[in-house]
């Protein structure tokens, strides 16, 4: 709930607001209320009783954050977490029944397709797979051959791009790994909305395929997934034993193990993009550098690792036209490199910078590259 945030939010509605440059929708819509110390201050205001959801512009502000985390890079105060807070305020929107319509809509079309994007998704046919399995979108899929106490995780983001998941499936089989692959989306889109219940949902329905899989390790593509897996199952109620871990982690112990070993090598000129959650969430930073160092030189962009700019995909399925904004920032971070590819580890963030870049650079996901 919103008020186990008081303390958080005092904090910040109290602050000099020396992170509100590090906003995108801030940077984006010149607006105070949108920037970190205007969200904390609109949810002190609706926790004092002095403003309500039933304000349009309150709910609105609940749903102009990406949720990227960016502010708390800029942040001194150990205690402030943003898009906690709006997720929590999400959360008593939601249950007021006062979302706006494209937050409606927004779960709606979740509801018919089973996932944010408004289309079908199921596994794309591959070699490796049994026969069984090929073309299903849900279920766990058993491997031929190799031990399988690993389970691939594929998100909806990532059943979105099927050269992700097959560049996956073949490291995966090039290292002898054998694995289960589970197929759907996480939630987390659900979540970060604010509709717990239907995010619930959705674990309830895991919990039996992930604990008869007897599986030790449970890896994804998406760094969304991972963190939903990993930190905000348990808070909802599904503790997994199994260890959660991002591809770049997993690929990084199988060529430490010397299971995996990486041979071609590139002159591309490179750079590398952190996404969000694999960054400013999980603090996942080196595993990628170290893993693509082994085949190519890379170059960073001005803004980096921590300080690195949102794609803006958080944004998109609430207010458009400031995310397009927010991918145009972040995409001109990019192409001040002048690098001829551009290499990110998310699955969300190749696909909304391979469509704003469209060819001028070339976009590709981590394991792809290598």
């Amino acid at each position: 709930m919103l008020k186990d945030y008081l303390h958080k939010i005092k904090l910040c509605a109290s602050c000099p607001k020396m992170c509100r440059f590090a906003c995108p929708v801030a940077e984006v819509e010149k607006k105070e209320r949108v920037t970190p110390w205007g969200k904390s201050l609109t949810a002190l205001l609706v926790l004092e009783g002095k403003l309500s959801y039933d304000d349009p512009d309150v709910v609105d502000t609940f749903y102009s954050c990406c949720m990227c985390k960016n502010c708390k890079s800029y942040c001194l105060v150990d205690d402030v977490d943003i898009p906690a807070m709006i997720q929590a305020g999400r959360e008593e929107i939601v249950a007021a029944e006062k979302e706006t319509e494209a937050v409606t809509e927004f779960l709606a079309n979740f509801k018919k397709f089973n996932n944010p994007f408004g289309k079908e998704l199921k596994l794309p046919p591959h070699p490796s797979l049994s026969p069984e399995g090929r073309g299903l979108g849900r279920g766990v899929l058993k491997e031929k051959g190799g031990e399988t106490n690993v389970l691939y995780f594929a998100g909806c983001s990532t059943l979105l791009d099927k050269d992700i998941l097959n560049s996956t499936i073949n490291l995966l089989d090039k290292a002898g790994q054998g694995h289960s692959i589970l197929s759907d989306c996480c939630g987390f889109p659900l979540w970060a909305s604010g509709y717990t219940k239907d995010a619930k949902d959705i674990i309830n329905k895991f919990k039996e395929a992930i604990l008869s899989s007897g599986v030790k390790k449970i890896i994804t593509s998406c760094p969304a997934c991972t963190y939903m897996l990993k930190s905000i199952y348990p808070i909802l109620g599904f503790s997994i034993s199994a260890e959660v871990l991002h591809i770049t982690q997993f690929m990084e112990n199988l060529i430490k193990d010397g299971k995996l070993h990486l041979n071609k090598k590139s002159d591309i000129d490179t750079v590398y993009h952190d996404p969000c959650f694999l960054g400013r969430y999980l603090n996942i930073y080196d595993a990628p550098r170290s893993i693509l160092g082994h085949i190519i030189t890379l170059r960073e962009p001005i803004k980096t690792r921590e300080y690195n700019n949102c794609c803006g995909a958080g944004l998109y399925h609430f207010r458009s036209k400031t995310a397009k904004k927010v991918t145009e920032i972040a995409v001109e971070n990019i192409k001040q490199t002048k690098a001829e590819q551009m290499i990110t580890a998310c699955p969300t963030c190749k696909r909304i910078f391979s469509e704003a870049l469209k060819d001028k650079v070339i976009v590709k996901d981590f394991t792809e590259a290598i």
